[in-house]
C-alpha cells in the first residue's frame, strides 16, 4: 500500500481541478471541496485521493444528471 501524497495548489490543475484560489476557499469552508493539509506556517497541500476522489464524484454526478439524454444525443 503506497503512503498518501500531498500536491500543491498549482498541481491541482493537473488532477482537472479548474477553479481559482478563493473559490476553493469557499468550497472547502462549505465542506464541499477536500480541506488542506498545512504542510508549514506558509505551505498547503491537498491529498491526491482525495482530490482524486472528488473529481471522480463530479463526473459521476454529471453522468447522473444526464442519464439517457446522453444515449439519445449520441
Amino acid at each position: 500500500m503506497t503512503s498518501p501524497a500531498l500536491i500543491e495548489f498549482p498541481d491541482l490543475r493537473a488532477r482537472g481541478v479548474l477553479l481559482g484560489r478563493r473559490q476553493l476557499d469557499r468550497l472547502e469552508a462549505a465542506g464541499k471541496f477536500p480541506r488542506r493539509v498545512h504542510i508549514s506556517d506558509r505551505r498547503v497541500g491537498w491529498v491526491t485521493e482525495e482530490i482524486d476522489a472528488y473529481m471522480a464524484a463530479k463526473i459521476a454526478n454529471r453522468c447522473a444528471r444526464i442519464g439517457s439524454t446522453a444515449e439519445v444525443a449520441a
